[in-house]
């Protein structure tokens, strides 16, 4: 049977935007799945908690510091840069200050086992939470939920799902794929802003103008996306890494929101009655 060269050329013209498809579709795909280890490379080091906890099939390295009675507890979640060891600075600023601290190594992380993911990731940070509300009797209310970077993921997850006291996101995004793009794609990570259009936990994000790591749209977006009652947006003369220590009266801020939150709690139990 001959095949004229019109055919041909038919079929070749067919087969290359097929082929252009398929490899966008391997390339996305792939990307897709090297994700967890972008978001999440993991970072060893020493053991610097003075917990073990059990996650899934991995033993955390956990933090946990009882403060002033009244205080509430943070559950801080760090950044994809860092581990427990590297944060104790930040983690006793608080604790000088009268708070309860709880804080982790993901699973892949200090001198946590496992495997770091987002899914991993959110079973860490309910492995902890599960710690402080059973075994220590603390009351989601009085849990002030923190995350820093990547650890606005796991933070907004834990959010959505119990009635903590409040939310405070730093140098936070919306999503994972929108520290790239204004916009989520298909199969995206940790759909930050997504989750906060059901969460009417208090909320707070503070975000670095000069952030070239994760733009500030993000921080934007969180709080265009929250249906909570008192939403709170502070944007700083900082960057990605150095937002701490630029954020101007940190925690002054911090405990002004708190009080706020603890003034919106009374008024709600006042019309309650």
């Amino acid at each position: 049977m001959k095949i004229s060269f019109a055919e041909l050329r038919k079929k070749f013209y067919f087969r290359i935007p097929v082929a252009i498809c398929i490899g966008i579709l391997l390339f996305y795909t792939a990307g897709v799945l090297a994700m967890d280890k972008i978001l999440l490379p993991g970072n060893r080091s020493p053991k610097a908690g003075n917990l073990t906890l059990n996650s899934k099939e991995a033993a955390l390295d956990v933090f946990f510091h009882r403060g002033e009675p009244g205080k509430p507890v943070i559950l801080y979640s760090h950044g994809n840069g860092e581990y427990l060891a590297a944060i104790m600075p930040l983690l006793k600023s608080f604790t000088s200050r009268g708070y309860s601290v709880m804080a982790y190594d993901y699973a892949g992380y200090g001198n946590s086992t496992g495997y770091p993911g987002e899914k991993q990731a959110y079973s860490d940070i309910e492995t902890v939470f599960d710690y402080l509300t059973g075994q220590q009797k603390i009351s989601p209310e009085d849990i002030v939920v923190m995350g820093y970077s990547v650890g606005s993921g796991p933070s907004c997850y834990i959010a959505e799902k119990y009635p903590v006291k409040a939310l405070v996101i730093i140098s936070g995004f919306a999503s994972a794929a929108q520290v790239l793009l204004p916009f989520s794609v298909p199969f995206d990570k940790f759909p930050n802003a997504e989750r906060l259009k059901n969460c009417k936990i208090p909320l707070m994000v503070i975000h670095g103008r000069s952030d070239k790591i994760v733009p500030i749209r993000n921080g934007r977006k969180l709080i265009d996306s929250s249906i909570a009652p008192l939403r709170i947006m502070h944007e700083e003369d900082a960057g990605h890494n150095d937002i701490f220590y630029r954020t101007t009266g940190f925690f002054h801020k911090l405990e002004t929101f708190l009080a706020d939150v603890e003034r919106l709690r009374q008024e709600f139990q006042k019309y309650q009655h």
